[in-house]
């Protein structure tokens, strides 16, 4: 078989270093670790096989606390695939930031949420702002000096009711792509969407959602399932080929595929909703703001 969406999502490791306010990282029960090069070698390799061709190393955690973060980027750029991380940028020091420009990485995305030290601390807790703002700058300065090809991008969620208009003029012009979020849900577990009186029957994640590996190599639905609370196979037991042939997973494609989704997380998921408006208010990576559209690989799910 062949993967139907090309990118691959391995989180390789779940431990983060700050406590964002709309984040529920500080809930999850599920082991905290860190993937083996190996391990995570093997799980490239398959991809690659299936025809992946967009490695993601992070999940549900802060991709820099990975050690061998670098290592990881460039065992998959080796295999001719690209790579994209999800950052704080707290820990992206211009040493390590050379290093994954010179491992290939292709595109970093920094989350940073607030327009000033007040703002960005009371929502980013356990971070700074000025040194977190000064990783981005340096990884920007030393990205042009050496012309590495890696693009930078920047999402922003509102939490301090910051204007659209005001984030577009502080990021615009500094990094290639910006995209601005409303908060959701984490799949149920915090409340800042309320559930629309329309329903659809699918998110599309559990046909044509990328791969999603935790770094204890347990296959998940989607990436805001973040407590393992629906595991549909192993990669230490089966292969990702066999697991998205296996029973679980497509027993849930035809939940999804009927609308009954009784009994299962997804069933009050806020990634159902009908809205008026998009999640996405703004964006100049997707001038179209498509909606159930993966933010990563810009991928189309429905």
């Amino acid at each position: 078989m062949k993967l139907i969406n090309p990118e691959v999502r391995i989180e390789t490791t779940n431990l983060c270093n700050a406590n964002c306010v709309m984040c529920n990282h500080g809930r999850i029960l599920r082991p905290h670790g860190v993937m083996s090069n190996e391990f995570f070698g093997s799980l490239v390799r398959q991809a690659h096989f299936l025809g992946a061709e967009l490695i993601s190393p992070f999940g549900f955690g802060e991709p820099f606390m990975d050690k061998e973060l670098e290592t990881k980027v460039l065992i998959a750029h080796l295999m001719g695939l690209n790579t994209f991380i999800t950052t704080n940028g707290s820990l992206a020091t211009p040493e390590r930031m050379t290093k994954l420009y010179e491992n290939g990485l292709s595109h970093i995305r920094f989350s940073i949420h607030g327009l000033n030290r007040v703002d960005f601390e009371n929502v980013q807790r356990g971070l700074k702002w000025m040194p977190s703002l000064l990783n981005i700058y340096r990884a920007i300065q030393i990205r042009d000096e050496n012309k590495y090809p890696t693009e930078i991008s920047v999402t922003v969620i509102p939490m301090n009711g910051e204007p659209v208009e005001l984030i577009r003029k502080f990021w615009e012009g500094i990094v290639d792509w910006l995209e601005i979020w409303k908060p959701h849900n984490w799949s149920c577990v915090m409340d800042y969407r309320q559930n629309t009186e329309n329903r659809r029957k699918t998110c599309g994640r559990p046909h044509k959602g990328p791969v999603q590996i935790q770094w204890d190599g347990r296959v998940i639905p989607c990436c805001f399932l973040t407590d393992a609370e629906l595991v549909l196979g192993d990669t230490h037991e089966k292969t990702i080929e066999q697991i998205l042939k296996d029973k679980p997973y497509q027993q849930l494609r035809e939940k999804h595929e009927s609308g009954d989704l009784e009994g299962l997380p997804c069933q009050f998921c806020d990634q159902l909703n009908i809205e008026d408006g998009s999640p996405l208010l703004y964006s100049n990576r997707d001038e179209d703001m498509n909606i159930n559209c993966t933010s990563s690989a810009k991928y189309q799910l429905m």
